[in-house]
């Protein structure tokens, strides 16, 4: 059984209302782990590689055993991914790279936009979305009714994909043109095989606290550091219809968590820890956000 987007969509104001006693801090925290200054020469977006991921963070911060499908069981033969995390001091960035195997790769995105006037990047194969919420504030920043001026404006949704017929490989939920070009965001990718196929992307992102679409200067990024907790949420699809070329048939999601409603509602976005370089992690555990069984995890993947 498969997940039609546009059905999704119409469920996504229930899904909200659901949820909406849950508070944004949950009860698992994912860490984001430093990238010094030295660290950036040696990552490339565009190598369709993730050894330099490896040789920089180590082991990825997530698999896909972290995600949940509200329309399927996981099955690893059919799409398997992880995760890297990272974080900039100096550029106020966020640093994702996926790597991605998927035993039917369908993928025929050329820079499409839907009736709702977003972006179809994220219909397609090796594509991910990530939602931030820089301040962790939490509200809604997707679909509100002053759509161009409130989309994005308190939380971001972005989308990169490994390859595209158009050339650009990242692209957000908003009508800003500014913000999804250098400095603020660069992507890139490769992909391996025809199907299945391995497929790599990656993704540098500004979260702001205040996004103003028509005005990068009165826009307000957002401070990263040691020890701050972010809201963030990730999804990733898989599109085994190939049969419709235009990517409308149905697709299946995997969501980062089970609160599915995150692409509109930052409350319901998941807690991300950014980790200071060679920081020992004890000096987090005070942080609220961390519960016993989360923090477990932060000091089993702590490098």
């Amino acid at each position: 059984m498969r997940t039609h987007l546009l059905y999704l969509l119409t469920l996504i104001p229930l899904l909200g209302l659901s949820s909406a006693t849950h508070a944004h801090i949950g009860d698992q925290i994912y860490p984001f782990y430093e990238l010094l200054d030295e660290d950036l020469h040696r990552i490339d977006l565009t190598d369709g590689s993730v050894e330099d991921w490896y040789d920089v963070l180590g082991e990825p911060s997530l698999t896909a055993a972290d995600f949940y499908s509200p329309a399927s069981h996981y099955d690893p033969g059919s799409v398997d991914n992880r995760f890297w995390l990272g974080w900039h001091r100096r550029s106020g960035t966020l640093w994702i790279a996926m790597e991605r195997y998927d035993d039917i790769y369908h993928n025929n995105y050329a820079g499409e936009i839907n009736e709702l006037g977003l972006s179809t990047m994220n219909r397609w194969d090796s594509s991910f979305s990530f939602m931030v919420d820089g301040d962790h504030s939490g509200g809604q920043y997707l679909f509100t009714e002053e759509t161009k001026l409130e989309n994005n404006r308190h939380a971001q949704h972005w989308m990169a994909i490994a390859e595209t017929a158009e050339g650009r490989h990242v692209a957000y939920a908003g009508a800003s043109e500014w913000a999804v070009r250098d400095p603020y965001a660069a992507a890139g990718g490769g992909v391996l095989g025809v199907t299945p196929a391995t497929t790599v992307t990656e993704l540098r992102l500004t979260p702001f606290d205040d996004l103003v679409y028509d005005d990068e200067a009165a826009s307000k990024a957002s401070i990263v550091y040691p020890g701050k907790v972010i809201g963030f949420s990730i999804s990733t699809v898989d599109n085994d219809a190939t049969e419709y070329p235009d990517g409308l048939g149905p697709i299946d999601l995997q969501w980062l968590g089970d609160r599915v409603g995150a692409f509109r509602f930052a409350d319901l976005l998941v807690d991300g820890l950014l980790v200071g370089a060679g920081e020992d992690p004890s000096r987090y555990e005070d942080v609220s956000a961390v519960e016993p069984s989360s923090w477990g995890r932060i000091k089993a993947s702590f490098k």
